[in-house]
């Protein structure tokens, strides 16, 4: 996991920053599909993050995540969907899409969270999520496309990317949270800073937190999704640095549901 400058990040030291990694390493989900055991490996792979609303629980994704998911599916049948060692069934759970927002969900059966070694986040009582503000402190998580090996059938391993960083711009629907190697200390001294340009290709559909003070408590709450990072090259004047880009999730209702900017209506 990578911080910005502890004089910004509100975890204080290094044990509270890697135990808020563990825990969104359990959050966030490897989402991907594979042709079976038959023809070897996953295909394509994303991240996904499940919320837990009063009625149902939802699993969010980005929208051109689904888009290459369908595709694959209609050029070959045999396509499989897993979440974790789960398979997972978007097309038959779908709930709903938005290729405006980048933003779709599904339909996700409770007993299946252990199969996918997922902890959903508890919105039942706290939804929508608080405002992001620039200058809030996020956490990110994912998984990175290009770095997943299969161990046996229908197991994988997928190796994660995260980051703690800043909310350095906010709009009605997005965050932007630069990364900048020369103000960016990484959480374990084994883990190497990536460099500018990283490819961050399957990290798309990964949860975004966002810490509140909430009555002398530091809390956490789902603020967003990655839908856009850097995708190997840094190129011309943004060459010092990385932007990631984040879609806000108040966008979604409780019961899964999107409300589209121009619809008139947002929950809260």
């Amino acid at each position: 996991m990578e911080s910005q400058s502890a004089r910004k990040y509100p975890l204080a030291g290094m044990q509270a920053a890697a135990t808020v990694s563990s825990l969104m390493l359990k959050a966030a989900r490897p989402l991907f599909w594979h042709t079976g055991a038959a023809t070897g490996g996953p295909l394509r792979g994303a991240s996904t993050f499940i919320i837990r609303f009063e009625e149902r629980h939802v699993a969010v994704t980005a929208d051109h995540v689904m888009s290459q998911y369908f595709d694959a599916r209609a050029a070959d049948d045999r396509t499989v969907c897993q979440i974790g060692e789960c398979r997972a069934w978007p097309e038959r759970n779908l709930i709903a899409r938005s290729a405006k927002l980048d933003i779709a969900t599904f339909e996700i059966d409770p007993t299946k969270l252990p199969e996918m070694g997922a902890v959903p986040f508890d919105c039942r009582m706290d939804w929508p999520p608080p405002e992001v503000e620039e200058g809030d402190s996020l956490t990110l998580a994912g998984y990175l496309d290009t770095r997943r090996n299969k161990i046996g059938p229908g197991y994988y391993e997928h190796e994660a990317w995260g980051a703690h960083g800043i909310a350095d711009a906010v709009s009605p629907r997005e965050i932007v949270t630069v990364y900048d190697p020369e103000t960016t200390f990484a959480t374990d001294d084994g883990v190497g800073k990536p460099p500018l340009g990283f490819n961050m290709s399957g990290c798309s559909g990964g949860p975004v937190v966002v810490f509140k003070l909430v009555r002398g408590l530091m809390r956490w709450f789902p603020a967003g999704l990655i839908y856009k990072g850097p995708n190997g090259e840094a190129e011309g004047e943004f060459a010092t640095f990385d932007r990631i880009h984040i879609r806000k999730l108040h966008f979604i209702r409780p019961d899964g549901t999107i409300a589209e900017p121009d619809a008139g209506w947002l929950p809260g």
